[in-house]
This record gives C-alpha cells, sequence and structure tokens, in this order.
C-alpha cells in the first residue's frame, strides 16, 4: 500500500479551506493532518505535525506566504511546500520561485490538477504551471540574446532541453524517460536553470 501523503492547509478564507479538506476527502493517499489561517499558525504547525507537504496561499493576513516560505526555508524544515494561489502575475510567481516552493498551482485550474499536484511533490518533483515555465524561456532568451549578459547565465544545451520540455507542460519523468536521464538529474538541471536565470 502506497505511503499516506500528510498535508497542511494555510489559507486565511475559511470556505477555501473548507472546499480543500471536500476535495482531498476523496482521496485515499492524501490525508489533512491540520489547517491553518496565517503564516504564524502554519509554521507551528509543522512543527507540531511534521507533514510532508504543506499547500498554502500567498496572501494571507500577517505573516503571508511569501514569508512563511522563506522562513521555512531559513529553518531548513523537512517539507515541501506547494504554493496554491489566484495571483499570476510574473512579479508574485517570480517571488515564489526565487524562495524555492516545490511547486505553484493557480486556484483558477480544477481540483483534480491540485491533488495530482501535491503527488508529485510529495515524490519529490517541482511543479510549475506552464506560465511560469513559459515566462523562464522568455528570461533564458532574453539572457542569450542581451548583449551585456553575464556569461555565467548561459543556459547549456542539455539545459535548454530540459526547460523545453517543461515549458511543453511534461512531468519530470516524462522528461527523464524523453532524455534518457534519471529523475534526480533533471531536478538538476532545473535547479541550475532557475540559479543561472537568477529565479
Amino acid at each position: 500500500m502506497a505511503k499516506t501523503i500528510r498535508v497542511i492547509l494555510a489559507d486565511d478564507h475559511a470556505l477555501v479551506l473548507d472546499g480543500l479538506k471536500l476535495h482531498l476527502a476523496d482521496t485515499n493517499d492524501i490525508e489533512v493532518v491540520a489547517t491553518a489561517s496565517d503564516g504564524e499558525a502554519l509554521l507551528s504547525a509543522i512543527e507540531i505535525h511534521r507533514p510532508d507537504v504543506v499547500i498554502t496561499d500567498l496572501m494571507m493576513a500577517g505573516m503571508d506566504g511569501f514569508a512563511v516560505l522563506e522562513q521555512i526555508r531559513q529553518r531548513n524544515l523537512p517539507v515541501r511546500v506547494l504554493v496554491l494561489t489566484a495571483l499570476a502575475d510574473g512579479q508574485a510567481l517570480q517571488r515564489v520561485v526565487e524562495l524555492e516552493a516545490d511547486g505553484i498551482v493557480l486556484k483558477t485550474e480544477p481540483s483534480r490538477q491540485m491533488i495530482e499536484a501535491i503527488r508529485q511533490v510529495a515524490g519529490g518533483q517541482v511543479v510549475y504551471p506552464r506560465a511560469v515555465h513559459n515566462w523562464l524561456l522568455r528570461r533564458a532568451s532574453r539572457h542569450q540574446t542581451a548583449p551585456d549578459a553575464d556569461p555565467t547565465h548561459t543556459l547549456s544545451d542539455r539545459e535548454k532541453e530540459v526547460l523545453a520540455h517543461i515549458a511543453q507542460g511534461k512531468t519530470n519523468q516524462e522528461i527523464a524517460s524523453s532524455l534518457h536521464l534519471s529523475e534526480n538529474t533533471v531536478k538538476y538541471y532545473l535547479k541550475n536553470v532557475y540559479q543561472k536565470l537568477q529565479v
């Protein structure tokens, strides 16, 4: 039997939390161990429950999702972070990528996509919407063509290949299969891409 994925949900709207819990109750491999309505409560819940995945909104009263993500990384908490947000603007998404969120799901996506993203993130994959990958590709293109571009930001051919597959909406597993690489190698290339593009 597959291991149950323990999750904590964080959103400052009770209706959103109730809706998320209802959707996840229909799964047999995901268990909601706690909910939180602000960042401070979320950090406390992580310490108490030690979940596999945290699903958090960005815009919350008090400590918002950005600050929570920053705290999780600074404290080296052993939890994967999936950002669930209505924000689709480049600046907000760039900040999420900079803070090394393990995944982003837009609230406009169907619930099955969020559920699949939870499973992928729990399995060690990085899950970003196509809009984020397209933005990364545009940023990569600017770095490649800018005459004064820092050469340390140049992507290798293999990194460009991985990024192109990601922009097509492929999972890490599908990319690994297409390029005859391990999933860990794909994740390594993705991390390099994000670092080189300074995102």
